[in-house]
């Protein structure tokens, strides 16, 4: 399971799997009774052509571009379309290979690209039923494979979008979750390193928190992160600020284009609109331009845990 979660979540060794199994969808025409020897000859050559795009995206891996899979996308377009015309009017075997294409662009492209190749995929197929071998209903042919493939790609855009929310969502607060946070620091980072800007960061971890857990029940404490996130991210919300659960009770807050002031202010912000007896501690730090993320996030933590041991020694 895992290794096919590596594979589905790398567009290069996805291509690589979907090629391989193209070239083996059409070897296997070798087993059926209505390809002449003709059609075979023609099919070898693409066959083995796919076996070679696989190895090129296998091999390549991470180093290739984005616009390469749109390249193999049309590419694998124009090649089930041309091993169906030369099939009999058994072509529609190799016509369901338009399929794959929409499963991979769903899985990998934006919606807009994914109903790009559906409808080019569509109209291909038309223009294959037209002038190619003759079907016994062609519109029904039609149908059934392009209708076929538009359900697929919509079905597999619900699932991808599910899953990437479900990736970088905190189920419990709607806030980005620690993988989003860790995503988003190094891009603000590099933003902040080009650009020459402040970026400042805070760290936040409730008082007491396990004493509510203990005396009220889960349940409370559950509805209290779920309030004081829903006050916070109407503090942040826009001009790039960006709030996330860590975990537990410890959320983070990035300030982009914010110095120390800055960020105090907008910790400020968040006290004011906190639900009422809330107890929590916040630790601001400014990146300096040079430090790592890791070390960015240890220094924040630090100021945290010194404004707690303050807390905890004025009761």
């Amino acid at each position: 399971m895992a290794r096919a979660q590596a594979v589905l979540s790398d567009p290069a060794k996805a291509a690589a799997g979907f090629w391989v199994a193209a070239a083996a969808a059409l070897l296997s025409v070798v087993f059926t009774g209505h390809w002449t020897h003709d059609t075979l000859v023609h099919l070898m050559p693409p066959a083995g052509l796919c076996l070679i795009v696989s190895g090129v995206n296998f091999f390549a891996g991470e180093r290739m571009p984005h616009w390469a899979f749109h390249i193999g996308a049309v590419a694998a377009t124009a090649m089930v379309t041309v091993g169906a015309a030369v099939g009999s009017s058994g072509h529609v075997d190799l016509a369901v290979l338009y399929i794959w294409i929409v499963i991979y662009a769903a899985l990998f492209f934006s919606p807009m690209a994914t109903l790009a190749y559906v409808a080019a995929i569509g109209a291909a197929y038309a223009v294959l039923l037209g002038v190619g071998p003759a079907v016994v209903n062609p519109v029904a042919t039609w149908l059934a494979i392009c209708g076929t493939g538009a359900v697929a790609g919509a079905a597999v855009l619900g699932l991808v979008s599910v899953l990437r929310s479900d990736a970088r969502e905190d189920p419990l607060t709607g806030l980005a979750n620690r993988r989003s946070w860790d995503e988003r620091l190094e891009e603000e980072m590099e933003r902040a390193r080009r650009a020459g800007t402040a970026l400042s960061l805070a760290m936040i971890d409730l008082d007491d928190f396990k004493a509510i857990n203990d005396n009220h029940g889960h349940k409370a404490g559950d509805l209290l992160l779920r309030e004081l996130s829903a006050a916070w991210q109407g503090v942040v919300r826009g001009g790039g600020d960006f709030l996330a659960r860590l975990g537990g009770d410890e959320f983070g807050l990035l300030a982009p284009g914010s110095d120390a002031t800055g960020a105090r202010r907008l910790a400020k912000r968040l006290d004011e609109v906190a639900p009422e007896g809330v107890a929590y501690s916040i630790g601001v730090t400014t990146w300096d331009g040079k430090e790592t993320a890791g070390d960015l996030l240890h220094r924040a933590d630090q100021a945290m845990y010194r404004v707690k041991l303050e807390h905890r020694g004025s009761r």
